[in-house]
């Protein structure tokens, strides 16, 4: 149990590293896009492109194995998490339907700003928009149990 928890805390930690440098690479492309006196560059810093790339990735392969083990139809409930429980707790659902939602709110909001409204503007939001659109894909084909017919 101790495991999981410790788990779960750093699965939340690395969420709220990604939707932070998410929130950081928006408000570049909006001032810059906007002319902010605040001074962004286009080009991030080391640190921020690495949490959008390498902590997005793994915030986003917990999300697709969940979504792939989650029934079609069924709301996600932490079977990641392997917790010998007949049912999980309430407060344990809750907190996977945040976290999903968090990762959506972030990777919608890549998208919008990063692909359609400003492409281009900040090169990384950009790399990240599109790479989480096609995980989201694979997270929707994972978790609606889309399969190919054979012909």
């Amino acid at each position: 149990m101790t495991r999981a928890i410790f788990g779960g805390l750093i699965a939340v930690f690395l969420l709220a590293l990604y939707a932070y440098a998410v929130v950081i690479a928006i408000s570049t492309a909006w001032c810059i896009t906007t002319g902010c006196p605040h001074g962004y560059n286009k080009d991030l810093n080391d640190g921020i492109i690495s949490v959008l790339e390498l902590v997005g990735g793994l915030v986003a392969a917990l999300v697709v194995a969940e979504l792939a083990v989650t029934e079609p139809g069924k709301p996600p409930d932490a079977k990641m998490l392997a917790i010998q429980l007949p049912t999980p707790p309430t407060i344990l659902k809750w907190i996977v339907a945040g976290y999903l939602l968090v990762w959506i709110l972030c990777g919608v909001a890549e998208v919008l700003v990063g692909y359609f409204w400003y492409p281009n503007v900040v090169p990384a939001l950009t790399t990240a928009a599109k790479s989480w659109f096609g995980i989201a894909v694979a997270a929707a084909y994972s978790y609606l149990g889309v399969k190919q017919t054979p012909a």
